[in-house]
């Protein structure tokens, strides 16, 4: 064989060689793809079965806000009753002391009044 015949042939094994790794980078490069896209499509699955139980929960939350809402408006109207009630006797026992003292002061102290003494 001439050299350069030899030249040639190891120009055609070089480039063989490079075609080989060329290949197997591709493999690889593909193979890392496939992995990628089966990864996304189970966080994507993941992603949507997460977002229907918090939304399931959320549903459960509110139901149970809405509960505990109306039983306190339930107190509520029963504490704004008793207060006006309360409140109410409060202003009619302090207009009755006022109206007493009045009377015992236009009495004279003495016992003619509202509240006769001894």
């Amino acid at each position: 064989m001439s050299a350069p015949e030899e030249q040639d042939r190891g120009r055609d094994s070089a480039r063989t060689q490079e075609l080989l790794l060329l290949g197997q980078i591709h493999g690889m490069v593909q193979a890392l793809r496939d992995g990628q896209e089966a990864t996304n499509a189970r966080i994507e699955e993941q992603g949507r079965t997460i977002n229907a139980r918090m939304e399931a929960q959320g549903n459960a939350f509110n139901a149970r806000l809405e509960g505990i809402d109306g039983r306190l408006r339930t107190v509520e109207q029963r504490a704004a009753v008793a207060g006006a009630v309360s409140g109410g006797a409060m202003a009619v026992g302090t207009a009755l002391i006022i109206e007493g003292i009045k009377a015992w002061f236009r009495g004279g102290g003495g016992g003619g009044g509202m509240f006769p003494g001894p």
